[in-house]
């Protein structure tokens, strides 16, 4: 019984669009509390993600899986060492919140940011 459309869970993975209320009920459905599943989402911390840095230009007219496994730069999401877990994603959130994040620190997608909305 979410508020609005972007509450609706209708897929195995979280959708990156999904509000506080849709994170709950997805959660929820699978037995997790808010502490828990706050608590999952702090593996944000660990990992890459793909940028569209210098692709070759043919990959980002047909961007292919090829092409974003071979990707030239790969960039932390939020931590500057993205092998090793700490609560640097909390930090940065609190400071995305408070408005006092550098732009490209961080690379938080819509389910981030609703934790501290």
């Amino acid at each position: 019984q979410g508020s609005t459309d972007r509450s609706l869970v209708d897929t195995t993975l979280p959708s990156a669009g999904l509000d506080s209320d849709g994170l709950r009920l997805y959660f929820g459905a699978l037995g997790l509390s808010e502490k828990e599943f706050v608590a999952l989402s702090g593996a944000h911390d660990l990992g890459r993600h793909v940028t569209l840095l210098d692709m070759p230009k043919s990959c980002l007219k047909d961007l292919t899986r090829e092409c974003l496994e071979n990707a030239p730069v790969l960039m932390p999401f939020v931590a500057e060492e993205p092998d090793r877990f700490s609560n640097t994603y909390f930090k940065k959130l609190l400071r995305w919140y408070d408005r006092n994040i550098e732009l490209g620190e961080v690379a938080f997608i819509p389910t981030d940011v609703d934790l501290v909305v």
